[in-house]
C-alpha cells in the first residue's frame, strides 16, 4: 500500500496561472473568490506535474476530486496559505491545519464530551478537527454528522495515530505535524 503527500505554500495567483493548463483556467474564471481562485490552480498544478500534464482532473458525485488514472486516488486540503494532495494507491484522506487556530472554541460543534477529554489529555483539539475532516473526505458520501458519524475511540501516542470509527468501520488517522501545520492522514 503505497501513499505520498505533496505540501506546497500557495505563491501568487498571476504565478499559478503561468503554467496552468487552459482547462483549468477555465474552471477558475467561475470563482469569484481569489483565494479560491489559487488553491485551486496550486492543487491542480501539483497533480499536473506528479501524474502528467494530460492528466484528466474531474470530481465525483460528491464533490470529491478524482483523476482517469486507474488505481490512482487522490485528496485535497489546503488551509490559509498551504496546499496539501495525497496520492494513493487506493482510497485515501488528508486534512491540512494550521495549529495555531483557536480549535477548542468549537469543540463541542465537533467532539463528544469523550473526545473533548482525549483532545485535552493529549492537546489534541487540532489533531482531531484534522482527524474528522479527513474521515469526511474518506468516506466520499456526505450526510456526515461529526458528532454522531465520525468517533475518535483512542490515541496511541507512540505512533500518532487516531483509532476511529466513521459510520461504524474502524479506521486509523495518522498524524504528522510540520512546523505549524497538523497533518491528518487515512489510507
Amino acid at each position: 500500500m503505497s501513499s505520498r503527500i505533496v505540501i506546497e505554500q500557495i505563491v501568487a495567483e498571476e504565478t499559478l496561472r503561468e503554467g496552468a493548463a487552459m482547462a483549468d483556467l477555465a474552471l477558475v474564471e467561475q470563482f469569484g473568490s481569489a483565494s479560491r481562485r489559487c488553491e485551486a490552480l496550486a492543487w491542480r498544478a501539483i497533480v499536473r506535474r506528479e501524474l502528467g500534464v494530460e492528466t484528466t482532473i474531474g470530481y465525483d458525485d460528491y464533490g470529491a476530486p478524482i483523476v482517469d488514472i486507474p488505481n490512482i486516488y487522490i485528496s485535497v486540503s489546503h488551509s490559509r496559505d498551504v496546499v496539501a494532495v495525497m496520492f494513493a494507491s487506493q482510497p485515501c484522506a488528508v486534512d491540512v491545519e494550521n495549529s495555531r487556530r483557536d480549535f477548542r472554541r468549537v469543540a463541542s460543534k465537533y467532539l463528544t464530551t469523550e473526545e473533548q477529554v482525549l483532545a485535552e489529555r493529549y492537546d489534541l483539539f487540532g489533531a482531531m478537527w484534522c482527524a474528522k475532516e479527513a474521515m469526511y473526505k474518506y468516506h466520499r458520501r456526505g450526510g456526515i454528522d461529526f458528532l454522531r458519524d465520525t468517533i475518535i475511540k483512542a490515541y496511541r501516542p507512540e505512533d500518532d495515530t487516531l483509532v476511529t470509527l466513521l459510520m461504524g468501520e474502524m479506521l486509523e488517522v495518522r498524524l504528522h505535524r510540520d512546523g505549524d501545520l497538523i497533518i491528518a492522514e487515512i489510507y
